[in-house]
């Protein structure tokens, strides 16, 4: 396939894709969704094997994908709701299978919320430049940014601070520098706190 074949393709799948997501309506009932989509797989299938046109060839297509869909047989456990999903679509139970795609998606909405809100009650881990600058507001709580950088080219080599040039100051453990200018809005949490 030419690099224009595999452009005009993807544009045409793109197209499919649109025209689905625009046909959608908020009052479709699940038997109409289960209708759309399995009509959406088999025309994208129809697509890739650019068999658009034609009863025999579309014919063709569409069995081939039913039998896919029927078949498909997944190792990796994270596929499984979709492999059954796509068998139900396959063997005409498709509100059965709209049912288990909408309790799938809010169980995966549920299990993310719930893992940003572990997340959230993590205590943060402060960045070792936020320590060195906190150590240099409790000797002088009145340090100007221009006092604080030769502070920390004090430090240089030290355990924390690599190097510091170019506005930027690098670090031992290899993470990523910091620009010196930034370190106006570092000494102004610090010392809020």
């Amino acid at each position: 396939m030419t690099k224009q074949q595999k452009k005009d393709l993807a544009t045409r799948l793109k197209e499919h894709e649109q025209l689905f997501i625009g046909a959608g309506s908020d009052v479709e009932s699940d038997e109409q969704l289960a209708e759309a989509l399995v009509q959406f797989i088999l025309e994208r299938r129809r697509i890739l094997a650019d068999a658009e046109h034609g009863a025999v060839a579309t014919a063709a297509v569409d069995r081939e994908t039913l039998k896919r869909m029927c078949e498909w047989d997944s190792d990796d456990p994270a596929l499984s709701t979709l492999e059954k999903v796509l068998r139900r679509f396959a063997t005409g139970r498709g509100v059965e299978a709209v049912e288990l795609l909408k309790r799938a998606v809010i169980a995966r909405a549920e299990a993310l919320s719930e893992e940003q809100r572990r997340r959230a009650k993590m205590p943060r881990h402060q960045h070792p430049l936020d320590l060195l600058i906190e150590r240099e507001v409790v000797r002088n709580p009145k340090i100007s940014q221009q006092e604080l950088v030769l502070a920390l080219r004090k430090q240089i080599g030290k355990g924390v601070i690599d190097e510091i040039e170019d506005d930027q100051i690098y670090f031992q453990d290899g993470s990523r520098p910091k620009k010196i200018s930034g370190l106006k809005d570092r000494l102004s949490r610090v010392k809020r706190r």
